[in-house]
């Protein structure tokens, strides 16, 4: 995993692109830091990655398009799947890279509670806490979008697959409460879901009665309790997008609370992810 990683890391700053989003990221939270805690007089840092949340999502693409598909672009990828390296350490090193880079203005902001501690009484369990939080959000987030970047060889495609991906998973708590509570509503959700999982399992398992056989049962079920128990289904849609939602998560840690559960859904995140992008790879490693 390490010689990925450091080629990885070294590819970010050749292309200027860690430069750029490490510049960008510190710009950022420079801006807020003054305009939060400053200019408002609130010693939270915790405030301030809750304001940037939004726009550390928008930069998302920047770090993960180029991971998978400019491989498979440039044909390098051979190199890499004719290698003893496991397709776990190629795509484990290519995502603690992109971390690396994402937590780099995150380790220069580790000293901003110290700075705002001379201009008043600042809570350095909530503020690290905080910082803690929001480097796991991006790290699930940047495990989304190297998923996306392995499946295609377009860096425009799985640049606009990732921003597409983040928005709706920043805005998917808004979108909840716009989609019907009605049991109706998530039976035929649910059901659109199970059909593109058994696609997606087919694709990277090329096994059409494991893909199929899922997507079967899963809508089968949800028939079964819509006929016979369709209070159940009752606004589940709506709360499993509230729960999923990856970006939302980090609203108890700016509420200065440690939720653990967070931490778990987050670390759960990167690693089904990071699963997915793997049989992506096996697929193609020996197509």
């Amino acid at each position: 995993m390490s010689v990925v990683y450091k080629k990885e890391l070294k590819g970010y700053f050749n292309s200027m692109t860690g430069y750029v989003y490490v510049a960008f990221a510190l710009a950022v939270i420079g801006v807020y830091t003054y305009a939060v805690c400053l200019r408002q007089v609130f010693p939270n840092f915790e405030y301030v990655l809750d304001s940037v949340r939004f726009l550390f999502a928008l930069l998302m693409p920047i770090l993960t398009m180029r991971t998978m598909s400019e491989e498979r672009r440039q044909r390098t990828d051979q190199l890499l799947y004719s290698s003893p390296i496991s397709t776990w350490s190629i795509v484990f090193g290519k995502f603690f890279a992109a971390l690396t880079v994402y937590g780099l203005p995150l380790l220069v902001s580790c000293f901003y509670p110290v700075l705002l501690s001379r201009f008043g009484s600042v809570n350095f369990p909530t503020a690290y806490a905080g910082i803690f939080a929001f480097l796991l959000m991006g790290g699930a987030a940047i495990a989304i979008g190297i998923f996306l970047s392995s499946l295609t060889d377009n860096l425009m495609v799985a640049a606009v697959l990732s921003f597409g991906a983040m928005l709706i998973c920043y805005i998917m708590p808004s979108l909840a409460n716009m989609v019907s509570a009605s049991a109706m509503t998530s039976a035929m959700c649910f059901a659109v879901l199970a059909i593109l999982a058994g696609y997606f399992i087919y694709e990277t398992s090329r096994n059409l009665i494991l893909g199929g056989g899922i997507a079967a049962v899963v809508v089968g079920a949800l028939l079964a309790v819509f006929r016979f128990k369709r209070t159940l289904l009752e606004g589940t849609f709506n709360k499993a997008m509230n729960a999923l939602s990856v970006f939302s998560r980090f609203d108890s840690f700016v509420y200065g609370v440690f939720d653990l559960k967070a931490v778990i859904y987050f670390l759960t995140i990167i690693v089904l992810f990071v699963f997915f992008t793997v049989q992506t790879v096996e697929k193609r490693r020996w197509s």
